[in-house]
């Protein structure tokens, strides 16, 4: 049994069809556009917390230092940011989809085509699920759905 056998068997997942995958579309795009906002705000927030790391050193961590009370709340803003991110990740993975890669909002559907476990495979930007590959194929290994 491989490995993708396993996490298979180990947690069930919703099988889709072509149309029911397009359905799930506009939430998921939603979800992504919530994880944008958040992504950049973190981003920001890790920039201006790893600029006060870098000016005063370790001496940020210490009260005493003018900067420290606002460093504490920048840390404390970008736990929040990611935070977020997070939990709208495991929105996006409760829909019953599966999140390949959150920058360029790739996620895969399980399905049958031609009686095979697969995965439909679906990029942000894309207006249709159009694609599938093998489970071990990967975003590489897309093949257009035939319609």
């Amino acid at each position: 049994m491989t490995d993708t056998q396993l996490d298979i068997a180990a947690s069930p997942r919703r099988i889709f069809t072509v149309d029911e995958a397009n359905g799930m579309l506009p939430a998921i795009d939603a979800i992504f556009r919530e994880m944008d906002a958040k992504s950049a705000r973190a981003r920001e927030l890790s920039d201006l917390v790893a600029d006060l790391e870098a000016y005063w050193g370790k001496s940020i961590d210490e009260a005493a230092n003018d900067e420290h009370a606002r460093y504490v709340m920048l840390k404390e803003e970008l736990a929040a940011a990611l935070q977020a991110v997070n939990e709208a990740a495991i929105r996006l993975t409760g829909l019953g989809c599966e999140l390949k890669d959150p920058n360029r909002g790739l996620v895969d559907f399980y399905a049958y085509v031609n009686g095979d476990l697969v995965y439909l495979c679906w990029q942000r930007g894309e207006k249709d699920v159009a694609f599938w590959h093998t489970l071990e194929a990967g975003f590489p290994g897309r093949r257009p759905l035939l319609k």
